[in-house]
C-alpha cells in the first residue's frame, strides 16, 4: 500500500476489467482497491475514506444509482465517477444529476480515465482549499460595521445572494469588494460549490485567455497537459472577476460569450464545454466612461451590471472605523500571541480624524503595525500620532504654535474624544461638555470633524 497517495475504490463486477483498471491507476501513483458488488462496497465505504470511487451502473446485487445515493448520504465529500456500458448512458446522465462528478463509457480509454480522475481530484482539492479560505475569510476579513452605508450593502447582499443574477461590485481600492463577493457566495445556493477568483489586472494579456478558459496539451509551448480554466473550475459555483476593467477587448468578447451561452472553449480546442457559473465582477474604474471611450464593451457592461453594489469609502462611514479597529486589534493580538490591547478614547479620536484613503485595507495594515510596534497594552493618542507621523493633540506638542492655535487644537481633540466616548450622541456629549447642543454642532462644523451620521437621541 502506497502512502501519501489518493485513495480510489473501483466497484465493478467485471474482475478482469477491474484488475486492469487497478493496475493502470496503481502505476499512476494511486492507492487502489477493487470490489465486485455494491453491498460489500458500501461496507468498506462506511469504514474507510476514499478520495474517489469508480462505480459501475450495473452490479450483480444492486443498481449503481442506489449505491450512489447511499454514498451521497455516507460520504458526501467523496467524488463518484460512474462507469456505464452501451445502452446505459441515459442512466449515467441521471447519475450525474444525482451528484456523480462524471461518467465514463465502456470500453474505457486509458488516457480519458486518467484525465477525468485527475480533473476530479483537482476539483476536490480546490473545494477543500476554498472551504478553508472561506472559513479564514469569515474569521479574518469579516464585514464589520453598522453605518447606514454598510447596512444598505448588507440589505442588497441579502436580496441578491439567493438568486443567480450577475453582480457588479464597485468602489475604491481597499473598500472590501472581495468580501462582498464572498458574502454573496456564502449566502447563495452555490455555497457548497467553488468560489473561484481571478484578478484580471494581475494576469498578463497573453495568458488571460488560457487562465480563464483552459488549454489543451500541446496547444502552445509549455502546455504539457490539458488544463481547465477558471470558468470550468467554477462550474456549479461562483466566478469572481476582480478588476474586470483591466480585461483586453479580445478577452472581453470571450467572457461575454461564456456569460451569454455558458459555452467555453479551451485554447487549442475546436469544441465548446458547457458550464454553469454565477458571475460576480468588481472594479474601481468608471466602466460607463470606459464604454463611452470604447475601451470596454457596452454589451458586456450590461451583462455584468444587472445589479450594482457600491461600497462607500471608509471616510464616508466613519462610524465603522472604531469597530473595525477593535476587531483587527483582537485578531492581530491573538495572531501574535499578545495580550489584547485596549485603544483609549484620545487614540480613537486621532484615528477618526484620519482620511484613510486606502480604506479598510489601510486601516487593517495600520492596526497590525500598532500591535507589532506598540509595547504598551493601552494605546494612546501619542502612540497613534507617532506611527502616523502627525502632530500630537497635547498642548505641549504645540509649543511652536500660537496660544490660539494651541487652544483650538486642544478643543478639537477634547470635543472629538467626548463624542467618541458617548458614541456620537450629541445630547449626552453636549451635557458632558456643559455647552448647548447648537454650539456643539457649530464646533463640529468649525473643526470639520468627520461624522457621516449624527445621533440626536
Amino acid at each position: 500500500m502506497k502512502s501519501n497517495s489518493k485513495k480510489i475504490l473501483i466497484v465493478d463486477d467485471d474482475q478482469e476489467m477491474g484488475e486492469i483498471l487497478a493496475d493502470i491507476l496503481d502505476y499512476s501513483g494511486y492507492n487502489v482497491q477493487w470490489i465486485g458488488n455494491g453491498a460489500e462496497a458500501l461496507q468498506i465505504i462506511k469504514k474507510s475514506n476514499f478520495n474517489l470511487i469508480l462505480l459501475d451502473l450495473l452490479l450483480p446485487d444492486t443498481n449503481g444509482i442506489d449505491v450512489l445515493k447511499e454514498i451521497s448520504q455516507l460520504k458526501p465529500e467523496t467524488i463518484v465517477i460512474m462507469i456505464s456500458g452501451h445502452g446505459t448512458i441515459q442512466s449515467a446522465i441521471k447519475a450525474v444529476r444525482l451528484g456523480a462528478y462524471d461518467w465514463l463509457e465502456k470500453p474505457l480509454e486509458h488516457e480519458r480515465v486518467l484525465i477525468t480522475i485527475e480533473n476530479a481530484l483537482e476539483k476536490q482539492t480546490l473545494l477543500k482549499h476554498n472551504a478553508i479560505l472561506l472559513d479564514e475569510a469569515k474569521e479574518r476579513y469579516q464585514m464589520i460595521g453598522s453605518s447606514q452605508a454598510l447596512n444598505d450593502v448588507y440589505r442588497l447582499i441579502d436580496k441578491v445572494a439567493p438568486t443567480n443574477t450577475n453582480i457588479l461590485i464597485t468602489g475604491e481600492s481597499g473598500t472590501g469588494k472581495e468580501l462582498v463577493a464572498r458574502a454573496i457566495h456564502i449566502n447563495s445556493k452555490r455555497a457548497g460549490s467553488p468560489f473561484v477568483q481571478v484578478n484580471c489586472a494581475a494576469v498578463p494579456e497573453t495568458l488571460i485567455e488560457s487562465e480563464l478558459f483552459g488549454f489543451l496539451k500541446g496547444s502552445f509551448t509549455g502546455a504539457l497537459k490539458d488544463r481547465k480554466g477558471k470558468f470550468q473550475l467554477a462550474d456549479g459555483g461562483t466566478l469572481f472577476l476582480d478588476e474586470i476593467g483591466d480585461l483586453s477587448t479580445q478577452a472581453q468578447a470571450k467572457v461575454l460569450r461564456a456569460i451569454e451561452s455558458g459555452d467555453v472553449e479551451k485554447v487549442g480546442s475546436e469544441s465548446f464545454e458547457q458550464v454553469d457559473v454565477r458571475l460576480i465582477a468588481a472594479t474601481n474604474k468608471d466602466l460607463k466612461n470606459m464604454v463611452s471611450n470604447g475601451t470596454f464593451r457596452e454589451d458586456l457592461f450590461h451583462r455584468i451590471n444587472v445589479i450594482e453594489i457600491n461600497i462607500p469609502p471608509l471616510r464616508e462611514r466613519t462610524e465603522d472605523i472604531i469597530p473595525l479597529t477593535i476587531s483587527f486589534l483582537e485578531f492581530f493580538c491573538t495572531q501574535n500571541n499578545q495580550t489584547n490591547k485596549v485603544i483609549l478614547p484620545d487614540a480613537e479620536a486621532v484615528l477618526l480624524n484620519q482620511s484613510w484613503n486606502g480604506n479598510v485595507r489601510e486601516l487593517r495594515n495600520f492596526v497590525e503595525k500598532m500591535v507589532v510596534l506598540i509595547e504598551d497594552n493601552k494605546i494612546t493618542s501619542q502612540h497613534i500620532s507617532h506611527l502616523l507621523n502627525t502632530p500630537k493633540f497635547e498642548i505641549n506638542a504645540l509649543e511652536k504654535n500660537s496660544l490660539k492655535e494651541a487652544k483650538e487644537n486642544f478643543e478639537k481633540s477634547f470635543i472629538l474624544q467626548t463624542l467618541v466616548s458617548n458614541k456620537w450622541n450629541f445630547v449626552q456629549s453636549a451635557k458632558k461638555l456643559n455647552i448647548d447642543r447648537s454650539l456643539l454642532y457649530k464646533k463640529v462644523e468649525k473643526y470639520n470633524l468627520k461624522l457621516s451620521k449624527k445621533v440626536d437621541n
